[in-house]
């Protein structure tokens, strides 16, 4: 992963073609603009090029995704098994006026657009590679439906306007059709699905599993399975079996809920909760939890609502259940309990554990969206309608993946605070730019956030404001010290800018 913003972008200008070359460079302008001013454009000859470059009718938001999708997967190892992490963020634009093609959000009060978004995440570093593809959700449905087909597996004989248009916005449908949009646009690449409670669907497990591609997706945890009888399942687990499948010989049917309380724990593993009990990492940890994990084997008949409508499954699909539920709950919360559908294998405690950390991956896609709407403040631009939006929002997400990738490059975290040794360390660099016995990205580092106005307080974040600006400006001060090297050490000689010497 190049971390040179022109290295970056030279090797973006590699896959960008939108049959314009003033129109590439345009692009490639935004990208750089917004790697260095996240807060907006510095200027108002730089704030209207935005906006002509938003409202460029010929501009087409599928290239420009196209060629970061295509850009994604060159920035990937390809030895690497790569995430497809999925998942929507409610884009608020309630205060919004202008956007005639809002829609219901949320609770339906909101006004505004869902983003949905497919990250790339590497399996084994846990790095952002990019993203596979997004759709800005309007008033006129998913804005990416001339590329993506939302009609296939309808399971209704000619659909309505109304309902082809329900259809292409249920996000479970959503998640077919994007894995399949996926498969087509990088043919040998297998991709591993991850997803929360929201995608858990019947109809994409069997779409997965028949394309020999592997999932991890949390479950509501709500339905009946088929299980082999064992001596773990009590008797007040089983129930009778409905749906017009035969029942597979040697299998009986569990109630779900049931068999999460009595699985057999095969192990533990320690996670960090926030002050709202949500994952976090440890330094902002304010509790710990010993899960306690287990698994077993079952057979999903579950139905499937489309439109309003129950369809029921074509067939049986057989998946591996992790149940990792908190081992001694405490009595004022909710205890945690994570049941995830996996295809992966659970023979042995390592392979149970890692179907845990992949799904503990997931939370990459949360500090991204944070990223895109607390670092780039993605809610308050000002366009009026959302193919605008959807255009800065490739611009943006380069912009974001760029700086997460900086950070995790050194080892810090993707938030923007820091721990108390990590905090030491980039404050000591700060102080010792010149000191080669530190590590050199560390000073590089140090140096952005310096000049990007992080003023080294212990509570201070290093946000992705601060470490775009410092990135931009140390990038002009080199640029001018590569450009004219001798002049600008006469004049630090003659004493032009005090007495200091000219580093490096």
């Amino acid at each position: 992963m190049e971390l040179n913003v022109e290295q970056y972008l030279h090797a973006l200008s590699a896959h960008v073609d939108t049959g314009h070359q003033k129109s590439d460079a345009a692009f490639l302008r935004q990208v750089r603009e917004a790697c260095a001013r996240p807060d907006g454009p510095s200027s108002w000859s730089r704030t209207m090029a935005a906006y002509r470059f938003a409202r460029n009718a010929r501009l087409d938001v599928a290239a420009l995704r196209d060629a970061r999708r295509h850009f994604t997967l060159q920035q990937a190892d390809p030895q690497e098994p790569l995430l497809a992490v999925y998942d929507v963020s409610l884009l608020d634009f309630t205060h919004h006026a202008s956007k005639a093609d809002r829609r219901s959000i949320g609770d339906g009060v909101g006004q505004g657009y869902e983003y949905a978004c497919a990250l790339a995440v590497g399996l084994h570093s846990g790095r952002i590679c990019g993203v596979l593809h997004d759709t800005l959700i309007t008033d006129r449905g998913p804005d990416d439906a001339a590329v993506v087909d939302y009609t296939a597996d309808a399971w209704l004989p000619q659909p309505s306007r109304e309902q082809a248009q329900r259809l292409a916005c249920n996000h479970k449908h959503q998640l077919i059709c994007h894995a399949r949009y996926l498969r087509a646009q990088a043919p040998g690449r297998r991709f591993l699905h991850v997803a929360d409670r929201e995608f858990d669907d019947h109809l994409f497990f069997e779409d997965c599993l028949g394309a020999g591609e592997d999932c991890v997706i949390r479950s509501n945890a709500l339905r009946n399975v088929l299980i082999r009888p064992a001596p773990w399942v009590p008797a007040r687990a089983l129930t009778r079996k409905y749906l017009g499948l035969p029942q597979p010989e040697g299998w009986v049917c569990a109630d779900m809920r049931a068999l999460i309380d009595q699985a057999p724990v095969l192990t533990t593993k320690e996670i960090t909760l926030d002050a709202k009990g949500r994952l976090c990492e440890p330094r902002l940890a304010r509790e710990r939890v010993t899960l306690a994990v287990g698994a077993f084997t079952v057979q999903l008949y579950r139905h499937c609502k489309r439109n309003r409508r129950y369809l029921r499954p074509r067939t049986y699909v057989p998946l591996n259940v992790v149940v990792a539920r908190e081992a001694h709950p405490p009595a004022d919360r909710p205890p945690i309990c994570w049941v995830l559908f996996t295809s992966l294998p659970i023979d042995t405690p390592a392979q149970v554990l890692e179907v845990v950390r992949i799904y503990e991956l997931r939370w990459r896609i949360e500090c991204f969206f944070k990223y895109l709407k607390s670092g780039f403040k993605l809610e308050k631009l000002r366009y009026d309608e959302g193919s605008k939006i959807a255009k800065f929002l490739v611009v943006l997400t380069l912009a974001a993946v760029l700086v997460l990738n900086l950070k995790q490059h050194l080892g810090l975290p993707a938030a923007s605070g820091l721990d108390t040794e990590q905090y030491r360390t980039i404050k000591h660099a700060t102080k010792n730019l010149q000191d080669p016995a530190l590590d050199l990205d560390t000073r590089l580092f140090a140096f952005r956030a310096t000049w990007g106005g992080w003023l080294g307080r212990r509570n201070d974040p290093l946000s992705p404001l601060i470490l775009m600006r410092g990135l931009a400006r140390a990038m002009h001060i080199l640029d001018c010290y590569a450009a004219a090297p001798a002049f600008l050490q006469e004049l630090l000689d003659s004493g032009f800018f005090g007495k200091r010497k000219c580093v490096g």
